[in-house]
């Protein structure tokens, strides 16, 4: 970290024209990174997208503003978890602008998103990590997340 940066981070507003854009844009470098490895979106899908999250009264989007410029997003949705009895949330993506990284922006993301959880009465924060993500890995560890003492396995099965 050589400079320390000025950084804002904001509750993203879809019907905002320029938040939208900057999820999209956000979320397509994310995908398009080596440890997103997503295909990219069709325009209807972006379109789908958008209008989706907008009626998810369960979406928390968070965005990173550096002078003014989008860098950073923490996309998350709540849940409920019926052994804790209490709201938890789940952070389904975070990313960074590769050219901002190591400025302390993915903390701040997560510290935002602790301190709302904290305001929601939230008893966790889930996230799942790929194993080659040791930078991430490292970053969620100086936060206190850990893994539990009986991991569980992410399975997956897509639907047609």
């Amino acid at each position: 970290m050589d400079t320390v940066l000025n950084i804002d981070i904001v509750k993203c507003d879809l019907h905002n024209p320029h938040h939208a854009d900057a999820f999209l844009k956000l979320t397509a470098a994310y995908m398009a990174d080596p440890m997103g490895g997503g295909e990219p979106w069709t325009n209807a899908q972006r379109e789908k997208l958008v209008n989706d999250l907008k009626r998810n009264p369960a979406s928390l989007i968070l965005l990173a503003k550096v002078k003014g410029q989008f860098v950073g997003l923490c996309t998350c949705f709540y849940a409920y978890s019926t052994f804790m009895v209490r709201p938890l949330i789940n952070v389904h993506d975070i990313f960074v602008v590769e050219s901002y990284r190591k400025n302390g922006i993915g903390k701040k993301l997560l510290n935002a998103v602790e301190e709302i959880a904290r305001e929601k009465e939230c008893g966790k924060i889930t996230l799942e990590v790929r194993k080659d993500n040791l930078d991430a890995r490292d970053l969620y560890r100086s936060l206190g997340f850990h893994d539990e003492p009986h991991s569980m396995f992410f399975w997956t099965k897509k639907i047609s």
